[in-house]
Order: C-alpha cells, then structure tokens, then sequence
C-alpha cells in the first residue's frame, strides 16, 4: 500500500498538462481492458440481472483506469435499479429484496480478466509521462 500512497502523494504535485495526459490514457485502458472484461463477466456469470448490469458499464475519468457499474434509475419491473442488483447478484445477499440472489463471484471473474494487462499497460503510462514531464 505504500507505493500506491507514494504514487497518489507524487500525482498531486504533477503539472495539469500531465495530469491530462495520465487521465486520457487511463481511461484509453479502461475502455480497452476493463470495459469489456466487466460486460463479459456481468452477462455471463451474473444471471438474469447480467444484460441490464452490463449495459451499465462505462470508463470513469480518473488518473488510474476506472470503472463505473450501474445507473440510479429503475431498470428492473420491480422498480430496482442495476446499482441495487450488482452486488447482491455477486454476492448471492439480497437484504431486503424478495429477488432470489444467487452467489455468483461474477466479480472477481471480472477482475481476473483484465488486471495483468490494464496494470501493464498502465505502468508504462505512467513511466511515459512521467519521462516526459521530467525533461521539460
């Protein structure tokens, strides 16, 4: 964790130019590896909730690759929207919903697909801009 905490600590002290440059890429990654891994995942593993959970899916802006699952607004007949499904249909937990939730670790087969490829790719982002902004 200390790393990540360095590497958070140092972002801050970047130039905004750089800052750009590191969300654009991150976001590039996002939209190339972890995109498709999670609608893969969500449509596969994460039964009938899978389709709507999926179509949810979409890169964040952020200086590291980020995700965003699920909308606010009603997706399902009974009035639940794709945030209220995603973890329940991962967990197999359905707190107050009637909905029969089936622990399906879609989540984690997600994870699985895209991390040594995004986190790569990423690293040599990074060791790119940082190479650049240093010879300016």
């Amino acid at each position: 964790m200390r790393n990540l905490e360095k590497i958070q600590r140092d972002m801050k002290k970047i130039p905004k130019e750089a800052n750009a440059e590191l969300r654009k890429a991150s976001r590039q990654i996002a939209n190339e590896h972890m995109v498709p891994a999670w609608k893969a995942a969500a449509i596969e593993y994460a039964g009938p909730w899978g389709d709507k959970i999926a179509s949810s899916v979409r890169s964040g802006s952020d200086r590291v690759p980020k995700v965003q699952i699920g909308y606010k607004r009603k997706a399902f007949s009974g009035g639940a929207s794709s945030i209220d499904v995603r973890y329940p249909s991962d967990s197999g937990q359905a707190r107050n919903s009637p909905a029969p939730f089936e622990r399906t670790k879609w989540i984690a087969k997600a994870k699985s697909k895209y991390q040594p490829g995004a986190k790569k790719e990423w690293d040599g982002a990074v060791d790119a801009i940082v190479t650049k902004w240093k010879m300016m």
